[in-house]
């Protein structure tokens, strides 16, 4: 009796080793998956990362390009005025002047 019983467990204990190998096969692929779909993951994110810093940095640089643009034509268009305010006096002196 007891070689009969010897012989069920060590039955049931093989069986259930093969069990379990086959559980963690099928566990190690579902970690085999999960672990490709973070990595995806992540490089998406990091990729999305570098996208939006580089559109970031153009951007900067835009506006920095337009800013310098725009300070140089306020330069200019002041010196345009300053000239015409300058001529406009020379007259007024020229008209004063040839009044006396």
């Amino acid at each position: 009796m007891k070689k009969v019983f010897l012989s069920m467990v060590v039955l049931a204990l093989f069986a259930i080793s093969l069990t379990s190998c086959r559980d963690t096969k099928k566990k190690e692929d579902a970690g085999d998956k999960i672990e490709e779909t973070m990595d995806e993951a992540g490089d998406k994110a990091e990729k999305a990362w570098d996208d939006t810093k580089e559109a970031t940095e153009e951007a900067w640089d835009d506006t920095k390009d337009a800013a310098e643009d725009a300070w140089d034509e306020t330069k200019k268009a002041a010196d345009t005025v300053k000239k015409k305010v300058k001529k406009a006096g020379e007259k007024v002196e020229e008209e004063v002047d040839g009044n006396k």
